[in-house]
């Protein structure tokens, strides 16, 4: 399969023929196992590096190569795809996920960190280092301390958000409802699964997000209780939810609350 789909893009480079050559690359990357990108097909895809000037292209070849288990890291490659994110030639999450296939071939987070920060404008470069889901990058230089800062906020915003989110399809009849049809992300694709997952049982499950600041003790109060009701209380109905919602947002706007971090 993947030999196939090799020799369809070599074609379809030949051939100038952008269509294909896109969904070729599309198909490899998404729908194979990449682990088989190896030998002959790995070299045909390493090749065709330099023919490809496209932006978005090129990124999306660079990040099918990366995902090889034959691709070993090297800082020019790195370069390359760092100035295509700086033009905007990929989205964010997959530019989250082919930093991660760096940093698995061997190039730290550390390196990751000051390539993004220092080549990327701050919203974008925030972005994508938030989306990646990693916290340690290593010392910071001292002329991105401020950058540093404001990473970790986001990073906080992200989390807290995405715990409310689930707590919200939870205990929300209409969030529980809707939300396989919205627009709106809570983290999971319906309410069982949010359910089958939640984790704060007990006040020690919320003592690591109290510490880093990303709920308030009386808000990882709500979220014990919560956990409690799940557990011994499978039949839990809308009007004990209601309590719980009620109490933790205490008639504040929620979106106010989501997004405002504890002191």
């Amino acid at each position: 399969m993947v030999k196939k789909i090799i020799d369809l893009i070599m074609k379809a480079l030949i051939d100038e023929d952008d269509k294909i050559l896109v969904a070729g690359l599309k198909l490899l990357k998404n729908d194979c196992n990449l682990e088989e990108l190896e030998g002959d097909c790995y070299t045909q895809l390493v090749s065709m590096l330099p023919l490809v000037k496209e932006g978005t292209t090129k990124a999306l070849l660079i990040e099918t190569i990366v995902e090889s288990p034959e691709y070993f890291y090297d800082n020019e490659l790195l370069d390359e795809y760092v100035k295509l994110l700086s033009e905007g030639a990929t989205r964010v999450k997959e530019a989250a996920r082919c930093l991660g296939a760096f940093t698995a071939s061997g190039i730290s987070d550390h390196q990751i960190f000051l390539k993004i920060a220092e080549n990327l404008n701050k919203e974008s470069a925030i972005e994508i280092l938030v989306s990646m889901g990693r916290s340690k990058w290593g010392d910071v230089p001292s002329h991105l301390k401020s950058f540093a800062q404001e990473l970790q906020i986001a990073q906080r915003i992200r989390y807290r958000s995405g715990v409310i989110a689930s707590f919200l399809l939870i205990v929300h009849p209409l969030c529980s409802e809707y939300a396989h049809i919205s627009s709106l992300s809570f983290g999971y694709p319906f309410t069982e699964a949010a359910v089958n997952d939640w984790a704060w049982v007990t006040s020690k499950s919320t003592d690591i997000i109290v510490n880093k600041k990303i709920v308030t003790p009386k808000e990882a109060e709500v979220l014990v209780k919560l956990g409690e009701l799940l557990r011994n209380n499978t039949n839990a109905n809308i009007e004990e939810f209601g309590k719980l919602y009620s109490e933790f947002f205490e008639d504040k706007d929620p979106i106010d609350v989501i997004f405002t971090l504890p002191e």
